[in-house]
């Protein structure tokens, strides 16, 4: 029974072949790669963001800026962010010159302000640079070409020794410029020498177009960027167990398409375009999956779990038993549990592409037998990767160490942004820590005496409870300091943040334009005299008067001062008689002649009481500087 074209063309409701390669493409923003087995499940996966596009692999035309002998390294401008680290083991001969003072002992020596060709190999972490090497490699289908290394060889995860002599037999057939190499990858295994010599022309025709474009570039330009996401696809996950590939996007198909044609001609059928209306990840359950790769907990088969930590130094993996757990027998259960576990840790570290140091805290186990067996099935499971990858055996605290290949960001790193509320951290102030914070800064600003309103925004949670918890302290600060409070709650402000608006007094404004006074020291109070209070400006304007008798004094003979006299004298807190406070927790209103030197705006309570609680009338000023009246009191004498 014959199967006809649309037929053919048309992708089952799940695909359930050998190996497919999914890509989607149709939103530029952000693009994504995954293969799934036979069984459907996410075997490898890739992500790309137009917002951060890697630089691993590109080629610049930089200049050293700096060697650094005791780091013996070099840092490069190569035009990007930060200045690139090349360590001196990775500089090419054809750099080195020899010292004209012979001040190296001889050896040849990079120099300073040097023009040099260099390779990403690591990219921007952090506050760390990229990592720069001189020796470039040019990665195809089969080979990676090294034009400036001479050396020839095989991939070290071909192990069979069939395989490994047949591919040498091909290598030299090749015939190599003087001074280049190249190596052959896992997937040069059964390929023909025409297959072979294709790669090796392709990669030869790429490295005269660099060389003769950095004759021409200045210094620091890119001389060669990373091929298309697509095409950079199949060079590294295309492999022989690949039975078909799905693209949803037609340009993205097209240059796969063009890739496959000159490099390998015979896979072009299992190249395929997607053109269902249902989202290729969609169609095949892949989204569920790609949300396990961004959380911390990930659950195993036999109940267990693990949990994965990036730190700043290493990565941390812990495997716990779960629901697991058998109580009759607790070594079986934590073999089992560590053997389920070392095939997940493995597809993660693909996953998500993590490297560096790495450390895994294996349940504890007391038969050395299974010591043995997980470690065998924990380095069976990493065979599979691409990454290059160092292991270590399970020490006697449980714990195995590990160092993985890192080459890019990884795909956290790439789609999260750090957190502004919490830095990364995870954890944010409590309730009252932060409220008490922003109370003592309000504090420390009404303290200074020089503002006439404090106008503090804070998020709403913190406003509340400063106004909840706190009327007591803003009521003593504004009566004591003549400052009016407003308190206002943002729900949309950060959980630690807040901003204050200051305006100055009158006549702090006023004093510092007569005398040029910095209104910063007007808050500072003066020193009172032996009787509790400062004397008179008498010095400035009635230096001839004679002493008066003590006693009570009438403010009826108080002789008003002349605005000359005002202007040269300065009035502080401290020269005011001192007042009781109310019980209420108020100062008692002051009469109009202790403040007749300079106009006070009228003191206000704003958002801290309801007007129920306060003794007094605050809707009208409390007292007015202008009054020419008498005063009237217990301490005057009739006539």
């Amino acid at each position: 029974m014959s199967v006809s074209r649309a037929a053919r063309e048309r992708p089952p409701k799940r695909i359930l072949m050998k190996h497919v390669m999914l890509v989607n493409a149709v939103h530029k923003e952000q693009m994504r790669m995954a293969t799934v087995d036979e069984k459907g499940k996410l075997i490898d996966f890739n992500i790309q963001m137009a917002v951060r596009e890697p630089i691993t692999g590109n080629i610049y035309k930089g200049k050293v800026l700096k060697v650094e002998r005791g780091l013996q390294a070099a840092f490069v401008d190569y035009g990007g962010v930060k200045d690139g680290f090349l360590p001196l083991r990775d500089v090419s001969h054809e750099y080195l010159t020899e010292p004209e003072n012979g001040s190296s002992g001889g050896r040849a020596v990079l120099k300073t302000g040097q023009e040099i060709i260099v390779q990403v190999v690591r990219e921007i972490i952090g506050n760390k640079g990229a990592l720069l090497t001189s020796y470039i490699s040019l990665p195809g289908r089969y080979l990676v070409l090294l034009p400036n290394k001479l050396c020839g060889g095989i991939s070290r995860k071909i192990e069979s020794e069939e395989d490994r002599r047949k591919i040498k037999t091909l290598m030299d057939q090749i015939k190599v410029p003087e001074g280049m190499g190249f190596i052959v990858r896992t997937a040069g295994i059964n390929r023909t020498k025409q297959e072979i010599q294709r790669d090796y022309q392709f990669l030869m025709r790429l490295w005269k177009e660099i060389t003769k474009k950095a004759e021409d570039a200045s210094e620091p330009s890119l001389l060669y960027q990373e091929t298309d996401f697509g095409v950079r696809s199949l060079r590294d996950y295309l492999t022989q167990e690949m039975d078909e590939i799905w693209v949803d996007e037609v340009e993205t198909f097209r240059k796969m398409r063009a890739y496959l044609k000159a490099v390998a001609p015979r896979h072009l059928r299992i190249l395929k375009q997607y053109k269902d209306k249902t989202p290729i990840f969609e169609r095949n359950s892949l989204e569920e999956q790609i949300r396990v790769i961004y959380q911390e907990r990930v659950e195993l088969k036999s109940g267990g779990y693990i949990i994965i930590n990036p730190t700043e130094a290493m990565i941390t993996i812990d495997v716990n038993s779960g629901r697991g757990s058998n109580k009759r027998n607790i070594e079986e259960t934590a073999f089992r549990t560590n053997v389920d576990a070392c095939e997940e840790i493995a597809r993660q570290l693909r996953l998500r592409d993590l490297g560096g140091l790495i450390v895994i805290d294996f349940i504890d186990m007391i038969d050395k037998k299974h010591i043995a067996e997980v470690e065998k099935a924990f380095k069976k499971a990493l065979s599979m990767d691409r990454a290059r990858i160092q292991l270590s055996r399970i020490s006697k605290f449980g714990l195995m160490e590990l160092s993985r290949q890192k080459k890019q960001s990884t795909i956290q790193e790439i789609s999260y942004t750090t957190c502004p509320y919490c830095a990364g951290s995870g954890l944010r102030p409590s309730l009252e820590y932060a409220s008490l914070g922003a109370f003592r800064k309000i504090e420390s600003e009404a303290v200074k005496g020089t503002y006439s309103e404090l106008r503090v925004s804070l998020p709403h949670e913190i406003a509340l409870y400063i106004l909840n918890n706190k009327r007591t302290e803003l009521l003593k600060l504004e009566s004591t300091f003549g400052v009016c409070l407003i308190i206002e709650g943002k729900p949309d402000m950060a959980w630690d943040n807040f901003e204050i608006q200051q305006s100055m007094k009158e006549q702090a404004l006023e004093v510092s334009a007569i005398q040029g006074v910095p209104l910063l020291n007007l808050a500072e109070k003066t020193e009172p005299d032996a009787e509790g209070g400062e004397k008179p400006e008498a010095e400035a304007g009635e230096a001839e008067e004679p002493p008066r008798k003590k006693g009570r004094r009438r403010s009826r003979h108080k002789k008003r001062k002349s605005p000359e006299a005002l202007k040269g004298s300065v009035a502080t807190e401290d020269a005011l008689p001192d007042a009781q406070p109310s019980p209420g927790g108020m100062a008692p209103p002051v009469s109009s002649s202790q403040f007749s030197r300079f106009p006070v705006k009228p003191l206000k309570i704003v958002g801290a009481l309801p007007e129920e609680f306060f003794p007094v009338d605050l809707s009208g000023d409390l007292f007015t500087p202008e009054m020419d009246q008498e005063d009237t009191g217990p301490e005057q004498e009739d006539n």
